[in-house]
Formats: C-alpha cells, structure tokens, sequence
C-alpha cells in the first residue's frame, strides 16, 4: 500500500515537473481550454503511473511508454508541432536520468554511509528520488530563468536570490533526513520522514505555482497600462492631424477671400497698406505650416506637434532627420517611442530656465538612430534600475514610459542606452534596418 502510494506521488511530480519544464517554452497562448488541459494531465498521471507498476522491471520499456504517451499528451495540451513536442519530452527526460544519477554519485561520495547496497532500501530509494526531484525543479527555475524573458523583467536579481532561499533550504533539509536514514529507524518514522520529503517538495512547486500565476497577473497589468497608453498616445496623435486638417480646409476656403483683398489693394494702389497684411499675412504662414518633413505622415504629424508645443512652452526644439519614407516600423511603435520621448523631454525641460530638446531621427548604415537630448532640473528618480514618475496624480499611468519604449524597440532587435547628468537627459536607440 506505501509503495503504491509513492507511486502516484513520482506520477504526479513526474507530470507536473514536465508540465513546467514544457510551458517554459511555449508562446503565450489562450489559455480557455483550463479544464481540458486538466483532463489531460490526470489521465497522464494515471498512465504513468500504471506504465510504471506494469514494467517496473523493464527500465527500458518503461522509458519509452512514458515518453510516448507524455509526448502524445503535452502536444495535445499546449497544440504545438509534434516535432517540438518529442524534443521537449525527451531533453526532460534526459534531463531528469542525469540528475538521478548525479545525485546517487554525489551522494554515495560526499556520505559513505549511503552505500550502494544502501540504496536497495525502499526508504532510502524514495527520499533519494525526492532529492533528485528537487534537484530536477531547480533546473527547470533556471531554464524559467534564463528563457523566459518576461519573468526576468518583472523579477529583479534580488527577487529571484529570495525566491531561491526555500528550494535551497529544502534540498539542505532532504539531505539531513536522507543521512538521517543511518540511525535505527522503525517503518513508521521512515513514512513520516518520507512524507515531510515530499512535503516539502510540493511546498516548493505550490510555491512556484502562487509566483508564477502573480508573474502573469503582472505581465496582464502592464500589458493594459501599455494598451491604455497607447491608446492615449494615438488619440492625442490622431487628435492633431485631425486638428491641422480642418486647419487647413479653413486656411484654402479663405485663400480667395485673401487674394481677392490682396488684389483689392493693388487695384487702388494702396502700396503701404499692400505691404503690411503682406507681412502679416506671412507670418501667419510660418506659424500654420508644417516645418519638419521626413516623408513620414505619423513621424511629421507627432514631430511637427511637439514642436509646436515646444516653441509654445518657449523650449529650444532643434531636429535632425532625413527621409524616412520606408520606415519598417509599426505606425503604433512609432507613436508610443516619439510620443513617450519627447513627453518626457518636454515636461523635463519647460522647468529649466534654459530649456532645450534635441531630436535626431535617421536612418544611415543600415539602422535606424532615434536620440533626445534635454536639459532638466531635477536628476530622475530611480527605484533598482527602472526610473519612477514624481507624479501623484494617475501615477499608475506615469513612469512606465521608459519601459514601453524598452519593450518597442526589443521587438525589433534594438537596444536602448540611457545616459543622465545633473543637467541634462539622453535616451538613444538603435534598430537594426
């Protein structure tokens, strides 16, 4: 009865430990089909575990039964290529006989009193499978580590150091009950050492289980915040070329009244009176038309509004760019970069007394170079290595913009490098072309 009992317990680590190990590498995915992917992983753990009862001595069978039908059932789950679905199966697989046996070798080499002939103790056989499970687990937290890159941004180095501290207090614990073994111990003591083992085992993935799911929780935050965001950003954008274009339907529909005046004038010879609502009438020009033009229709409409802003709030506004006609990047990523850039700039510089934003936007050598450069009159806020909005009000919406932009350009193969002073602000990217 106590074997069949910790048989169903290796079943279900087996097939929650795979489960891990295989959505490491998944895509984000729809996630409705919970209760089927559910029937799937109690029917594995039932196979499983039957297939293990079945060839209990015949390794070899075994092995590949359960590879089979944990291949059959994880592609089944996660709907991925069958192809990836083997490969996934079998590196875990692989993965999980090596760490078997290195915890056998370690063990019997470290502690002598684990001996060979030791190990054909049932006890002393199960609370060494617990530890290599462990062990096991700790691989699949550094795969989660190191190939899931959400889960790097949202947990800090320190964050992941702490969240290490139980499954190495727990693989400390499992080796002192596993000496422990040494010591004259009736059945009874065995199973409640056994038990606190895989006790603590499922501590760990239970563990795991509440971090991963507030990952997601805050993967889904942050995906709304940007969503909102850009939504604002488009608005505003959308807003002001809405704006120049009614502006000029008015400035055409007036054109013939103007030249009709201007003519007027020439007609009764009013030369001076002529020349003065010339010279209005110019200057109305310049401050109507667009001045920046990258044959870009989004690049020109943000560009020339923030300059406009700029020049109302009395900030130095100095542009470079050249054509960006075929711009590979998306209208929306180039709203949220621009926008959230020189928002920024402009907010930062209108308290200086000498206020200056530069811009350069162009494509040469084959990459795409976006830099703002802008006085401020306070260093930035940094909380860890993500700079923090001074806001209070709506501050949910403030302060992320930097990690957007961060988020843009990687879906693009860039990189972002921030510079800061006492006095002035750089953010410049690079976007392979």
């Amino acid at each position: 009865m106590e074997t069949q009992i910790y048989g169903i317990f290796y079943a279900i680590l087996y097939v929650v430990l795979c489960k891990m190990f295989v959505e490491t590498f998944e895509e984000k995915r729809d996630l409705t089909k919970n209760l089927y992917r559910y029937g799937i992983f109690m029917f594995l753990i039932v196979m499983v575990y039957m297939v293990s009862v079945m060839f209990a001595n015949n390794f070899a069978l075994k092995e590949i039964f359960i590879i089979v039908l944990s291949t059959i059932c994880m592609w089944m789950s996660f709907q991925q290529k069958i192809v990836k679905a083997v490969i996934l199966v079998l590196f875990y697989q692989g993965v999980g006989l090596i760490i078997d046996y290195i915890s056998v070798i370690v063990m019997s080499k470290c502690f002598p009193t684990i001996t060979m002939e030791r190990l054909s103790d049932p006890a002393v056989n199960l609370m060494l499978g617990t530890l290599s499970q462990i062990f096991l687990f700790c691989f699949i937290m550094l795969v989660r580590r190191y190939v899931v890159r959400k889960s790097v941004e949202v947990l800090t180095a320190m964050e992941w150091v702490r969240f290490a501290i139980f499954p190495v207090f727990t693989i400390i614990v499992l080796v002192a009950l596993l000496t422990g073994f040494q010591i004259p111990l009736n059945n009874s003591q065995k199973n409640i050492l056994i038990c606190i083992a895989f006790g603590l085992l499922l501590m760990n993935i239970i563990v795991f289980g509440l971090i991963n799911d507030i990952l997601k929780r805050e993967m889904l935050i942050r995906e709304n915040r940007l969503f909102r965001e850009r939504v604002i950003n488009e608005t505003g954008m959308y807003r002001t070329i809405s704006e120049n274009y009614d502006k000029q339907r008015k400035r055409e529909h007036e054109y013939k009244n103007q030249m009709a005046f201007i003519a007027a004038l020439a007609r009764d010879n009013k030369v001076e009176e002529l020349n003065h609502y010339l010279e209005e009438y110019n200057k109305e020009i310049l401050e109507n038309m667009d001045l920046i033009d990258t044959n870009n229709v989004i690049v020109n409409a943000i560009l020339n509004s923030k300059y406009q802003e700029a020049r109302e709030k009395g900030i130095v506004f100095v542009v470079k760019v050249n054509d960006l006609s075929d711009l590979k990047i998306k209208d929306e990523d180039i709203v949220l970069i621009l926008s959230n850039l020189l928002n920024n700039a402009i907010e930062a510089s209108e308290k200086c007394i000498e206020a200056v934003v530069r811009l350069k936007f162009v494509k040469e050598k084959k990459q795409i170079i976006i830099s703002v450069v802008n006085t401020m009159a306070n260093e930035p806020l940094i909380n860890g290595n993500k700079f923090v909005t001074s806001k209070t009000e709506d501050a949910d919406m403030h302060g992320i913009g930097i990690e957007n932009i961060k988020e843009a350009v990687g879906k693009y193969g860039g990189s972002c490098v921030i510079k800061h002073d006492s006095k002035s602000f750089r953010f410049a990217i690079l976007i392979p072309d």
